[in-house]
């Protein structure tokens, strides 16, 4: 086995040497001013990632904690929610509406499918719904949806819109206020490259008066207090103080280069690696992916968890697997973090090492069939 550690998951991913460095740190205390001037720095950098020029709320949680930041803040019984539902995270914001009984109504879409802008513009047409939920990047399957073609429904129903944007910014274009967002989400753990921990929340200008008409119905999640308190750059509870200091020069690297060169390096390695499948008797699952991550169908006779499980055993090569129905059909290779070419290469060997053995104990099979005719 090779003895370094590969990973092509979508979080947690590989990281610089240099945030490696930096978590390794002794933390500061955070009840100063120099922390506050922190703070102010990342949510303005924050700011420039989203493209946004309303507020960022930072959460001490997993992106689900963002998901449901949003529910208890922005949504209640008098709703009525419309959900693209296209796997897994489509999936969440069902589950998290039923969790706290907002109204809604869901498109359910077959893994891979992209949305009918059609369909859609009829339901939202018929102005019953208040707030539309999507993922701006379907990670289950690998499908990147239009959000700025949806966008420009949603502004002209004047439906609130909600854009999952985790495993998108800084991977895919993603911009908020152009696009007529008016809630976006992210976390650490995808194209930011950190420890997962952190989630954020942009909020558009004119969500501060749907914020002001709800109660939120969560002490830990409640928006006001964040905002509150991160006008004098703290937060309500004790923040995560190594992924802060993390976060303040991963996002310095991404304005001193540009978010493009973000987008476009992410770019390259998805090509790089799906040129480099062709060849091998593996298909993609959608027909409009990402540049984060690349959903990979595997032949009939291939146990898609099986491949994830020997890449890890015997290449020390982690791949993320996938669940329910295409959990023996489709595995996932994420281009995030500090990878390139060589681990990519390294990669796809071991792919093509691994499919070769399936052929040879497959050729072996019908050699014994034949015999025992």
């Amino acid at each position: 086995m090779n003895n370094k550690i590969r990973l092509f998951t979508p979080g947690p991913v590989a990281m610089s040497s240099r945030t490696l460095a930096i978590g390794a740190s002794q933390l500061p205390y955070n009840r100063t001013e120099q922390f506050s001037q922190i703070t102010f720095e990342i949510i303005e950098s924050l700011k420039y990632i989203f493209g946004t020029q309303g507020d960022v709320v930072i959460f001490a949680a997993s992106g689900t904690g963002a998901m449901e930041a949003v529910i208890c803040n922005f949504l209640d019984q008098s709703d009525k929610v419309l959900i693209v539902n296209g796997g897994t995270f489509g999936q969440r914001w069902v589950n998290l509406c039923i969790q706290h009984e907002i109204p809604f109504e869901q498109i359910c879409l077959d893994p891979g499918q992209p949305i009918s802008l059609e369909d859609l513009d009829r339901r939202l047409s018929s102005q019953e719904y208040s707030t539309l939920l999507i993922n701006a990047h379907e990670t289950s399957t690998g499908l990147l949806y239009d959000t700025k073609a949806i966008g420009k429904l949603t502004r002209r129903y004047g439906v609130f819109f909600v854009v999952d944007a985790i495993s998108t910014i800084c991977a895919d274009v993603f911009m908020m206020d152009e696009w007529h967002v008016d809630v976006s989400l992210l976390s650490s753990q995808k194209a930011l490259a950190l420890p997962p921990g952190l989630s954020f929340l942009a909020l558009n200008k004119k969500t501060k008066l749907r914020l002001e008409t709800k109660n939120c119905q969560s002490y830990y999640f409640d928006i006001k207090a964040y905002l509150a308190n991160q006008k004098r750059g703290q937060m309500p509870f004790t923040p995560v103080i190594g992924h802060f200091m993390m976060l303040q020069e991963r996002l310095r690297e991404i304005r001193l280069q540009g978010i493009d060169f973000f987008i476009s390096h992410h770019s390259k390695l998805a090509e790089y690696f799906r040129k480099g499948l062709q060849g091998l008797p593996l298909s993609f699952l959608p027909n409009s992916p990402s540049n984060a991550l690349t959903a990979v169908r595997c032949p009939n006779d291939v146990d898609a968890f099986d491949l994830v499980t020997r890449l890890a055993d015997d290449f020390n090569c982690f791949v993320a697997p996938n669940g329910g129905n295409l959990k023996h059909r489709v595995f996932r290779v994420s281009h995030f973090g500090e990878q390139n070419e060589t681990d990519i290469e390294f990669l796809i060997n071991a792919l093509e090492n691994i499919l070769n053995n399936y052929q040879q104990t497959k050729n072996h099979i019908i050699m014994e069939m034949e015999n025992y005719k």
